[in-house]
């Protein structure tokens, strides 16, 4: 039987070697594959991740169950990897330094971590026969994989040693055909594969030995849990004295106390193991129902130093990903403080609590890696809501961080930004130039509106508000319908009638465009004035007071009731003083 299982094994980690190889090649060149990353990086995921799981559950479960489970688990892969990359279409430099079909980073880590957690549970499932299983049975499984795949990667690691070792040394007497075959990819996937593969079955097939590593690591790691339990319980209790000040001026409180609470959970499993440990000493209980009881205070200090800059700043993709995380500790937290409470039995609470809490981070994750709570989605609301509703000024606002780091997500908040009426002409200006940019770190436009007022009259009430891109077929200045261009106005009454407009486009220092307001109070272009470009020089400097109304040098005639304009065939000069 272990010798069927063995072939398996090998065969399984040759034709994983095999297709990740293929697909490697696919998705180098510009392809079918290449092209649509909301396949590629599902499937380039999955059939890393994969097969390893099902190795490791050869003999474990029966083979449909086994199939059933790895089904279940490529499907979610699939679906947080095929997000990870949905989340980048429309946003701006997705993947500059590689191929955008590869999955990203967060998506690999959460991949991994999501079936860490997972199989443990899936394998406690099928062996228990049952969901709530003795919490050994979840010991056993949980350690028993992470030390596998810590061994197997050793493995992998050493054997890539050897193989560069010997390169070395046929190099050393001019043969190089080894170090250059040995870094082809036609081998190097397949043959880390293979090594996987083997070291798999090696360490699946020594279960002592692998219990044995597991019990010898934990009991060096109970050597430090009264050492950070008493650190932590030190800085407890200088915080009254020192103050919290000191505290939040180090700008990482947060991430500092989540990592503190993280280590003191690990370190107290670590002395309470599967929680059927006899050997444990009075000392050591003792710091553990300690630590279990410090761990509240820390999560507390922890919320409430997130708390502190979420007000201060909003949330951002950091601050929900550390959300998320005390939402777990604080789940530790309340589980662990009340099996400290209880003196009926040793910290029973923490299997039950460890098992929750494992089940509460697989929905965690999934709801991260969807759009239900995507951090690049709630911090984009997030930033939004703040500049709509003047928490954030636009000239302090970051438009960079919706346009280059908030993915689809901040481009649509950035276009909502850009037309919202309701919104300041210049927080409307400033989104536009932000959808408009390229590449970060491009210089910021200056803070101006797009209507300059000249001579210090300001625009009459109604004429910015004006909706200018209906309702008229003529050529508005750029300034009134792009609020990226700026326009100079000069208000007063040019043509002997009420108070009027008169607007002159960035770069057209010869063109002027005169507004009226009408009978039902709204504003429509009157009249164009150019001047001949020869004459823009003289038209620099330009002062409302500077601005007259000259007579017309050929009347208008009427001719059985109908009113005709001239046309003027006079010669005149293009630049004609006045004076």
């Amino acid at each position: 039987m272990e010798t069927t299982t063995f072939r398996i094994r090998i065969g399984m980690g040759l034709a994983q070697g095999l297709l990740l190889y293929a697909l490697y090649r696919a998705l180098g060149e510009p392809g079918w594959l290449a092209s649509r990353p909301l396949l590629a990086s599902p499937l380039l995921l999955v059939c890393a991740l994969i097969p390893p799981l099902a190795q490791i559950g050869l003999g474990a479960m029966p083979r449909r169950r086994l199939a059933a489970w790895l089904c279940a688990l490529s499907a979610a892969v699939a679906l947080m990897a095929a997000h990870d990359r949905w989340r980048l279409i429309g946003a701006p430099l997705e993947r500059p330094w590689g191929n955008s079909a590869y999955p990203g980073d967060q998506a690999v880590a959460a991949c991994i971590v999501f079936l860490l957690i997972a199989w443990p549970l899936a394998q406690t499932r099928e062996s228990e026969r049952r969901w709530l299983a003795p919490y050994p049975a979840y010991f056993d499984a949980a350690w028993k994989l992470v030390l596998q795949l810590a061994y197997s990667g050793l493995f992998v690691g050493v054997f890539w040693l050897v193989l560069f070792l010997g390169a070395g040394l046929f190099e050393l007497i001019g043969i190089r055909a080894l170090q250059d075959w040995i870094q082809r990819s036609a081998f190097a996937i397949p043959a880390s594969m293979l090594a996987l593969s083997l070291a798999l079955h090696v360490t699946d097939a020594r279960p002592g030995i692998i219990r044995g590593m597991r019990n010898l690591l934990l009991a060096l790691l109970g050597w430090l849990s009264p050492l950070l339990v008493a650190l932590c319980a030190a800085f407890l209790l200088a915080l009254p004295v020192v103050g919290l000040e000191a505290l939040w001026q180090t700008r990482h409180a947060c991430s500092l106390l989540l990592s503190a609470a993280a280590a003191l959970v690990m370190l107290l499993n670590a002395v309470y193991q599967d929680g059927e440990a006899r050997d444990v000493s009075a000392g050591a209980r003792v710091f553990a129902r300690l630590g279990c009881g410090l761990l509240p205070l820390l999560l507390s200090l922890a919320v409430y130093a997130l708390g502190l800059r979420v007000v201060q700043y909003g949330w951002s993709p950091d601050r929900v990903a550390a959300a998320a995380l005390a939402t777990l500790g604080w789940a530790y937290a309340l589980g662990y403080a009340w099996a400290a409470l209880d003196r009926k039995s040793w910290l029973g609470g923490l299997a039950a609590t460890n098992v929750a809490v494992a089940w509460l981070s697989l929905a965690m994750l999934l709801a991260l890696f969807s759009p239900l709570a995507d951090p690049a989605r709630l911090s984009a609301a997030s930033q939004a809501d703040r500049l709509r509703t003047g928490k954030t000024p636009a000239e302090r606002f970051d438009f960079d961080f919706l346009r280059f780091q908030a993915l689809r997500y901040g481009q649509a908040e950035l276009t909502a930004l850009s037309q919202e009426a309701a919104l300041p002409a210049q927080t409307r200006r400033l989104a536009s130039l932000a959808l408009a940019k390229r590449m970060p770190g491009e210089p910021r436009p200056p803070l101006a509106e797009p209507i300059k007022t000249v001579g210090g009259k300001a625009l009459p009430a109604g004429f910015a508000e004006q909706d200018w891109k209906s309702g008229t077929s003529w050529r508005l200045p750029s300034c009134l319908t792009d609020k990226t261009r700026s326009c100079e106005a000069f208000v007063g009454n040019f043509s002997g009638g009420s108070e009027e407009v008169l607007l002159r486009e960035e770069g057209q220092a010869g063109v002027f465009t005169l507004f009226q307001r009408g009978e039902r109070g709204s504003w429509a272009p009157a009249a164009v004035f150019r001047a001949d470009a020869s004459c823009w020089q003289g038209l620099s400097g330009v002062r409302p007071d500077g601005i007259r109304a000259l007579p017309s040098r050929l009347p208008d005639l009427e001719i059985n009731g109908v009113r005709l304009l001239p046309e003027s065939l006079l010669p005149e000069r293009k630049c004609a003083p006045t004076h």
